[in-house]
């Protein structure tokens, strides 16, 4: 893990900010500095493995829109605390413009093309994975990225993920395509767009290949998103876009226009 040290200082936990299953975040104090750190609870052998991962993958992704992990004390991650406002709770609030979603989506397929650009997958980019903190985005949680250089440490055809961002073909079990993460950032950009993510209740059955699951067009001044949203968000990986930089090359004519209609 290049960058990141072996911590041997104290950590001191000041309170608990997440308990989702064995996996608990917690706000504490480590070297004088606010940390968030990362950790399983009990026995949980496949949990501790991803975690395992997550270190190796993210202790080698230094870059400004990725949240630094910072050092390793046992099967503890010491992430760098970024005081800021999740994108889930921004969405919820409805105080989004386009000039705000621009950076959004900028810094989260900044993060996207640095990752990809060495091999890593992200695998669950979401709303509540984004950190926003003025105009800069954070990209968080890479606990279900896929390293292609590194050897597996799941079945290919485990489902990790969130059905309501993830690909068809990562529900299907093929975690190998940085395609993957463009479906996930587009239903991103729709959800902010249109208050809700892409087909809505019927995401399951879009998933499993119901044809008749259509994607709701955006309306009103975010229309002028829906030819590049559409295409990101295709069924079939080879009708999106080749890449990530690709992606955001059709966005950036759209975003001054929606804002000066805005």
């Amino acid at each position: 893990m290049s960058n990141v040290l072996t911590c041997s200082a104290v950590l001191h936990t000041i309170r608990v900010l997440a308990h989702n299953g064995p996996v608990r975040i917690d706000l504490a104090r480590w070297q004088g500095r606010l940390v968030v750190t990362k950790r399983v609870l009990g026995i949980a052998p496949d949990v501790a493995s991803r975690l395992g991962r997550e270190a190796e993958v993210a202790g080698r992704l230094r870059h400004d829109n990725i949240v630094p992990l910072l050092a390793v004390k046992g099967d503890v991650l010491v992430y760098a605390y970024c005081p800021g406002v999740n994108l889930a709770e921004l969405i919820d609030a409805g105080h989004l413009g386009a000039g705000r979603m621009e950076q959004i989506m900028t810094g989260v397929l900044a993060a996207l093309e640095f990752a990809h650009a060495r091999g890593v997958i992200h695998l669950d980019v979401k709303p509540s994975n984004i950190l926003v903190r003025g105009s800069q985005a954070l990209l968080t949680d890479f606990g279900f990225a896929k390293d292609l250089a590194l050897a597996n440490i799941t079945s290919e055809h485990a489902l990790l993920g969130t059905p309501g961002y993830m690909a068809p073909e990562q529900f299907r079990g093929i975690r190998d395509d940085p395609r993957s993460d463009i479906f996930a950032a587009a239903a991103v950009l729709y959800h902010m767009l249109a208050g809700e993510p892409p087909f809505g209740r019927d995401a399951l059955r879009f998933l499993t290949g119901d044809d008749s699951v259509r994607l709701t067009p955006l309306s009103g001044r975010a229309a002028a998103f829906n030819e590049p949203v559409s295409q990101a968000l295709s069924r079939d990986p080879e009708d999106r876009f080749a890449s990530v930089s690709a992606f955001r090359a059709a966005l950036q004519p759209v975003f001054p226009a929606a804002t000066i209609s805005a």
